[in-house]
């Protein structure tokens, strides 16, 4: 939970809020992808390290998640069977919304890579903490469901070898 992680610098949060704030994001959300830009946004290539290093997760595990999740798209929406949604670069499930709000944290911000890519580290370290520190862990970020998260395990460890970075 962000109280916990963010214990050690609450201003961290702080930040973060205020600058997605000034950023002044005015995206529809409710399209399946807003502007299917396959480039890299730069946010997230500036973002990545610190959001790993402040919540404690493997760089290279999360750029992986990011890349399965949305291809690094800041600007996807997808609509689920089950009637949730998964927003931004992230895709972080509409499930997440309300404790996210508490933050400032709203689904149009997620469309910002930065924001994403922070509340994609701390989602990933929740799922380190409750599953382990293994790659049924790292998969449930996705889902906890045995099936889906071994095939979540096969997608973000052929990303990582698709890039070199799995060892």
């Amino acid at each position: 939970m962000f109280p916990t992680l963010f214990a050690f610098k609450p201003w961290a949060l702080t930040a973060l809020c205020a600058w997605t704030l000034l950023l002044g994001h005015s995206t529809a959300v409710g399209q399946t992808t807003l502007n299917a830009r396959a480039v890299r946004p730069p946010a997230a290539e500036r973002c990545l390290l610190p959001a790993a290093q402040r919540h404690g997760v493997n760089p290279k595990i999360l750029k992986a998640i990011l890349q399965v999740e949305s291809g690094m798209r800041a600007d996807v929406v997808n609509h689920n069977r089950n009637g949730t949604m998964d927003v931004g670069m992230a895709q972080i499930n509409s499930i997440h919304f309300p404790e996210l709000a508490q933050w400032g944290i709203t689904p149009s911000k997620l469309m910002d890579p930065c924001v994403a890519t922070h509340v994609a580290a701390w989602h990933l370290k929740r799922s380190l903490l409750r599953h382990g520190n293994t790659w049924f862990g790292v998969a449930a970020y996705h889902s906890a469901t045995p099936e889906h998260n071994l095939r979540y395990q096969e997608l973000v460890r052929s990303e990582m070898a698709r890039t070199g970075s799995l060892r």
